[in-house]
């Protein structure tokens, strides 16, 4: 077996950052989900959909462009239930309601 410390991940290393399209995605799939199963809303929290799409917290996360995109996501009906001081953070919670309109691209 090969000692190759290059081929391992380093502890010390900062995560992959996120892109916008993963959040969007990942926060996309969900709504669907929820939507078929015939719900009348769902109760986002940016720290629950960051964790869902990678490591949070964690040196290097992508905390801001989660709650973008959760503001982004936002349709007519829904609501913001808490804001963070400062307008993003993990406390953000946003409760999508169903049935959604046309998706954004």
């Amino acid at each position: 077996m090969k000692n190759d410390a290059t081929a391992r991940p380093q502890a010390t290393q900062a995560p992959a950052r996120l892109s916008k399209g993963d959040f969007v995605t990942a926060l996309r799939k969900l709504l669907q989900e929820e939507g078929k199963a015939g719900k009348a809303s769902v109760d986002v929290r940016a720290a629950t959909l960051h964790t869902d799409v990678g490591v949070y917290p964690a040196r290097g996360h992508s905390m801001p462009t989660c709650c973008t995109v959760m503001y982004e996501e936002m349709q007519p009906g829904d609501e913001i239930l808490l804001t963070p001081s400062g307008g993003k953070g993990p406390t953000l919670l946003v409760r999508y309601k169903f049935p959604r309109g046309e998706s954004r691209s």
